[in-house]
């Protein structure tokens, strides 16, 4: 009995993809410019020293957020518990791209944020989060649009783990989530979306042109944790890397350069 081989790959690639990038690639100049080298320290990166040196800037590091003084907040509920094991959600996530009418409830919600970049522990003055973050920095912000949330006002609000709240920014029309991806259903049937923004200079002023390389990487342990805490909570979710980034920038209210737009990560009932 002869054992029955595996079929062969063709090399497609080349005509799919071309011989490698064009000239004057952005993409590749961006990877040349954040490339690290043995013995070689960009110039511009004075943040380590300062660090150092200063227990006021250490002490401001670790209170890594975007306060918004004045702003009404909402308390979060203590997150309802993740239950099954890692294992289990591991094998159940997938992309859901459907969602019910059902509002998702307040606790849920606080579960998904509180997995997604939550505190988890302190060491002296930092607060360490659920996910690794490049010298502890915390670049990310997280904004929701929340539309069917009970006990929550349909609106637009930033997630403040330092204290557990909502920061209410301003009152949100569903319409307003239209037109952000070339594909409205991804977001319009959802309960709620969460956006992650990036704030480089958090990073930056320490790690240079790196930064952005661990922005983007921190991103996708923040969504990662948020799927899967929806997945253990029976929600869908489908994380959206496709969108028009001045269209998102616009909805959060932020310039798109300081501050930019990363990942949304929309989320609701699932479709009876």
């Amino acid at each position: 009995m002869t054992s029955r081989r595996p079929p062969q790959t063709v090399g497609y690639a080349s005509w799919v993809y071309g011989t490698g990038p064009s000239a004057g690639d952005h993409t590749e100049d961006f990877h040349e410019a954040s490339r690290l080298y043995p013995g070689v320290v960009d110039a511009d990166v004075i943040g380590g020293s300062l660090l150092e040196r200063s227990l006021d800037m250490r002490a401001s590091a670790g209170r890594s957020v975007l306060r918004r003084t004045g702003l009404p907040a909402i308390e979060l509920p203590p997150p309802r518990p993740l239950s099954g094991g890692i294992e289990r959600a591991l094998r159940a996530r997938r992309s859901t791209r459907t969602y019910g009418d059902e509002p998702i409830a307040p606790d849920e919600l606080s579960s998904l944020l509180g997995a997604a970049y939550g505190v988890t522990a302190a060491l002296d003055e930092q607060k360490l989060r659920s996910v690794p973050s490049g010298g502890a920095l915390y670049p990310l912000e997280l904004y929701v649009a929340a539309v069917r949330v009970e006990a929550i006002a349909r609106g637009l609000y930033h997630y403040d783990p330092l204290r557990n709240v909502l920061e209410r920014i301003r009152r949100l029309r569903a319409a307003e989530l239209e037109g952000l991806t070339p594909y409205d259903e991804l977001l319009l049937p959802s309960a709620a979306v969460v956006a992650i923004s990036a704030v480089f200079w958090r990073s930056r002023f320490k790690y240079g042109a790196r930064a952005y390389r661990f922005a983007l990487l921190e991103a996708g342990h923040v969504a990662q944790n948020f799927l899967l805490a929806a997945t253990t909570l029976g929600l869908s979710s489908c994380p959206v890397g496709g969108f028009f980034d001045r269209a998102v920038d616009t909805l959060l209210g932020i310039d798109g350069l300081h501050e930019a737009s990363l990942y949304l990560l929309p989320v609701g009932r699932p479709a009876s």
